[in-house]
């Protein structure tokens, strides 16, 4: 009898906690969620991701905002990261020129010595992760990037066990509803393949820029890849077959990623990698993919169909 009593009570008293996705932070003070993305884009770019979590480039309205922001991004990513503010006019002197994406007030600034200045033609603000001071930058450069979102508030009533969105060892991405797995293995492709499918799933196919932001963050390893070789790469899915590149889930090709140069030695290169970690001397490469032959790489992507 106990627990239809609480549960009857959770329809009329309304208590109510935040919470966040998987990936993501919470900040109490503003009730929102943090979702930092590694991967370097241009402002424009890092808006329409943002976006499709329900939210914006995060926005900043005091020196405890700021320092909470700076702190959380220091532990993911070194350097500058993407915020939310866009100048609207030549003059980035006048805060009045300035927009923040989610359309609240441009109120606070934390500028670092000799900023702002003019960067080029179009003017947005990035965050220097280490010092918490900003500074503007041309919206077209490509820089890690700060999401903001507003927490989901739910009842604080006893939780209703429902199975998990994924098999063992995967992880669920919202904006696809797919399952993603990495495995650390220095294997062929073939050899990848036939492991995604032992799970029901194949080689992971990617159709957006979030989704290869997603794949990046969930494969990274944090290293230069000084090997000539240039085998510390990730496998996914697209091969050359029947003189098309196709996706060996079957799933249409409806976005790529190409590096700059990208795909080349066609007589041969009939595989591609995922790029999570740059190469040595070919930055360019950098969250991107470059096709391969079919030598081992470090690491290969799983994607499978949700359990729900």
């Amino acid at each position: 009898m106990l627990r239809p009593l609480i549960l009857a009570l959770c329809l009329v008293v309304h208590l109510i906690s935040a919470q966040c996705g998987p990936g993501s932070i919470y900040q109490q003070s503003n009730s929102r969620c943090l979702t930092l993305f590694r991967a370097a884009v241009n402002f424009q770019t890092a808006e329409s991701i943002c976006a499709t979590l329900s939210g914006h480039l995060v926005s900043i309205h005091n020196a405890i905002d700021n320092a909470f922001v700076s702190s959380q991004a220091q532990k993911y990513m070194d350097g500058g990261a993407w915020i939310g503010a866009q100048a609207s006019a030549p003059d980035v002197t006048n805060p009045l020129n300035w927009y923040w994406t989610d359309g609240s007030n441009f109120d606070y600034q934390n500028y670092k010595v000799g900023q702002p200045t003019p960067p080029g033609s179009t003017a947005c603000m990035q965050l220097e992760t280490g010092t918490a001071k900003w500074q503007t930058a041309n919206c077209t450069n490509k820089l890690p990037f700060i999401c903001s979102a507003a927490a989901t508030v739910v009842p604080t009533c006893p939780t209703i066990t429902i199975p998990s969105h994924c098999p063992s060892g995967y992880t669920w991405f919202e904006t696809t509803d797919f399952c993603y797995k990495t495995t650390v293995q220095f294997t062929n492709f073939n050899d990848a393949r036939s492991a995604c499918q032992a799970d029901g799933g194949d080689l992971a196919s990617i159709h957006s820029i979030a989704e290869n932001a997603f794949l990046v963050g969930l494969s990274k390893a944090g290293i230069t890849n000084k090997d000539k070789d240039w085998n510390d790469d990730v496998w996914i899915g697209l091969v050359y077959q029947n003189s098309k590149w196709q996706w060996t889930d079957g799933s249409v090709v409806n976005y790529v990623n190409w590096g700059d140069g990208e795909p080349n030695n066609m007589n041969k290169e009939w595989w591609t990698a995922l790029v999570a970690d740059p190469h040595e001397g070919k930055n360019s490469e950098g969250t991107r993919w470059n096709n391969v032959p079919q030598d081992d790489q470090r690491a290969f992507l799983c994607k499978i169909a949700p359990l729900h």
